[in-house]
């Protein structure tokens, strides 16, 4: 039997992950992507997927208390934290999503009209905005270092090259740009512009006319 687990992180509070679990085992989803504090998360584990081998590779251990997955005391504001921003998420879910992909859309256009047209944009992701997340666009400019231009703007506007977890201050392409066959060019050029559900049409304006 191999299990499949997914990194929810980014989806959740944006898109309904309920319908992920029908076709996953193990789901992961973090707090502050969708409003909780830093450092709580939790899985969700289908209920047939069950801890049996206990020697067979698992790292960790724990007590009842996390259900043998792992050890240590439970964050318990944390945990009440995570809970009150996930059923704000639910309820505010539809609201929230066509703001946010109305506003990234906004952002694209914005982007477009201050960039000389001589110079080529890139969005990465499917060909259909409803098929990316709505409140990501992630966009690759031709003959800049996204690098060089974050040096420029970094202290103005909250913007990255990728992902946190790809290597700080790292020059090279990421590794998922290079699996989504992004072409070299837009990859060293890529841009990751994050928003939220309060984000405005002044904050979309005021950064495209920075970057």
């Amino acid at each position: 039997t191999i299990l499949f687990h997914t990194d929810a992180a980014q989806a959740c509070g944006k898109v309904n992950v309920a319908q992920l679990t029908k076709g996953v085992d193990m789901m992961t989803i973090v707090g502050h992507k969708l409003g909780a504090p830093k450092g709580v998360a939790a899985l969700y584990v289908r209920d047939e997927c069950k801890i049996r081998d206990f020697d067979r590779g698992i790292m960790l251990l724990g007590g009842g208390q996390e259900g043998g997955r792992r050890g240590g005391t439970e964050n318990v504001p944390y945990c009440v934290g995570l809970g009150k921003a996930s059923r704000l998420a639910v309820a505010n879910l539809e609201q929230n999503t066509l703001r946010m992909e109305t506003m990234r859309t906004r952002l694209y256009r914005r982007l477009r009209e201050k960039i000389p047209t001589s110079v080529e944009l890139r969005v990465n992701g499917p060909t259909s905005p409803h098929d990316r997340l709505p409140n990501t666009l992630s966009i690759g400019i031709a003959g800049i270092q996204s690098s060089t231009l974050l040096n420029a703007i970094s202290n103005k506007v909250a913007v990255s090259a990728g992902a946190a977890c790809h290597s700080s201050g790292s020059s090279s392409v990421s590794s998922v740009l290079k699996a989504m066959q992004v072409p070299k060019e837009f990859a060293e050029g890529t841009l990751r512009l994050s928003l939220g559900p309060s984000t405005n049409a002044e904050d979309i304006d005021r950064a495209a006319t920075i970057i």
